[in-house]
Order: C-alpha cells, then sequence, then structure tokens
C-alpha cells in the first residue's frame, strides 16, 4: 500500500518499492526486489531507494551532537538518558580539557541536568565528550521531541528553518540529532507548538511557509 501525498510517496512495511536491487536505509530484499520495513516516506536519490520511518528510536553515530539528561554517577563515568535503547556515557575525563575536582563534577552534573553533547565513541558503550566547542550545560529553558528522523526537517535546507524559527520567535533553539530539543526564550510555548507541528506534518510539502505563516499569524495575536 501506497499513498502519494503532494509530491511524498508514504508507504507501509512490505511495500514493494522496486523489481530489481536496490537496497537503502529502511528496505528490504527478497527474491531480488526491493521492500519497504517501515510505514514511512520514499526517498530516492540516483539508485538509492530508501525509507525514511516516521516513528524511529534513536540510533547514535559517532560525532553527532545530541541533547541528553544526566541520570547518575556511577566511577568513572555519568549515566546519560540519550533517548535511545541504550544509554550515554560521559566519562570524567572526557568533560572537560581542565582539571575539576570530582566533588565540583557531582555538584555541577547532578542528576536531572541536561547537556549538549557529541557522541564520541562507539564501542561497547556509547561515549559521549563535552570537550567539543559548543558543548554546555542547559539550564533554564523547555525541552520538546522529535522523531529523529524528522530533525532534518527542523533544521531545514542550510539551516533555513530554524533560522528563521529563532529570528521570529525570538529565542534559542538547540537540535539534538537524537530528536531532543532545547528552547530558550519568552516565545517557548509557540516554538513548542511549531514543533508538534513539523513532527506531524513534515512529510508534506510546503511545511515552511505554513511554519512561517504559523509564526505570523500567533505573534499577531499575541500569543506565547
Amino acid at each position: 500500500m501506497e499513498e502519494e501525498k503532494e509530491g511524498y510517496i508514504v508507504v507501509t512495511p512490505g511495500t514493494l518499492l522496486a523489481t530489481s536491487e536496490k537496497s537503502g536505509d529502511g528496505t528490504y530484499i527478497l527474491n531480488r526486489k526491493t521492500y519497504s520495513k517501515y510505514f514511512g516516506v520514499l526517498k530516492k536519490v540516483g539508485y538509492k531507494i530508501s525509507v525514511i520511518p516516521f516513528k524511529q528510536s534513536y540510533k547514535p553515530k559517532k560525532g553527532e551532537i545530541i541533547i541528553g539528561k544526566i541520570v547518575e554517577f556511577n566511577y568513572p563515568f555519568f549515566i546519560v538518558n540519550i533517548e535511545s535503547p541504550y544509554p550515554g556515557y560521559l566519562f570524567l575525563g572526557d568533560i572537560s580539557t581542565y582539571p575539576i575536582k570530582q566533588e565540583q563534577l557531582m555538584k555541577i552534573y547532578k542528576p536531572g541536568t541536561w547537556i549538549y553533547s557529541k557522541v564520541l565513541e562507539i564501542t561497547d558503550k556509547i561515549k559521549l565528550s563535552m570537550k567539543f566547542r559548543e558543548s554546555r550545560i542547559l539550564r533554564n529553558g523547555r525541552i520538546a521531541y522529535i522523531t529523529p528522523s524528522k530533525v532534518p526537517r527542523v533544521i531545514g535546507r542550510g539551516g533555513s528553518m530554524i533560522e528563521m524559527i529563532q529570528r521570529k520567535t525570538k529565542c534559542t533553539v538547540l537540535i539534538g540529532q537524537n530528536g531532543v530539543i532545547w528552547i530558550n526564550g519568552n516565545k517557548t510555548e509557540l516554538v513548542l507548538k511549531i514543533i508538534q507541528k513539523i513532527d506531524k506534518e513534515a512529510h508534506i510539502s510546503g511545511l515552511t511557509d505554513r511554519i512561517s505563516k504559523l509564526i505570523d499569524e500567533e505573534l499577531k495575536n499575541g500569543r506565547n
């Protein structure tokens, strides 16, 4: 079963995508034919066919920037909820290039603290780092969630969508590749509404124009 929506093809698990082998993410090969694994949007790039699922848990990749929440300390690392089936591990040696006493780190990275970090390495553990330039503790603000596969739609082509959202709402918005979003400013409720709309309508074309119209209408009516 498949459905066309304004230029996007929505497919369900088992949908025949090609009568030849054109394997890509979210697909499988059976009897030399290509089928969809997921309920999602069909994506074609050259000879490659992929399916971007509507709902998907986060699968970490080395070098990705994510937002996570400190869960507990278990020497020599902090355990971090990164919205994945597996936790992240922030080792003491990957927090700062400057020596900091463990007692101080325990106060700074206490349970419930949100961090903007990078996936440093994936071995038997998902190792995180706070040593990259933009890493930071996320104080105040609001947290929102979006399906990880839809993060590119929040960012937009060349960063166009997120730039527009921040410019019009005057909010600071940090996006993790794991689908966790941090929002800080006076229009956080509006940005939360925007994120929900993107999550719901990411597969429908003309999204940027609809988001721009939504922001303008909400600001005109004086809503947060």
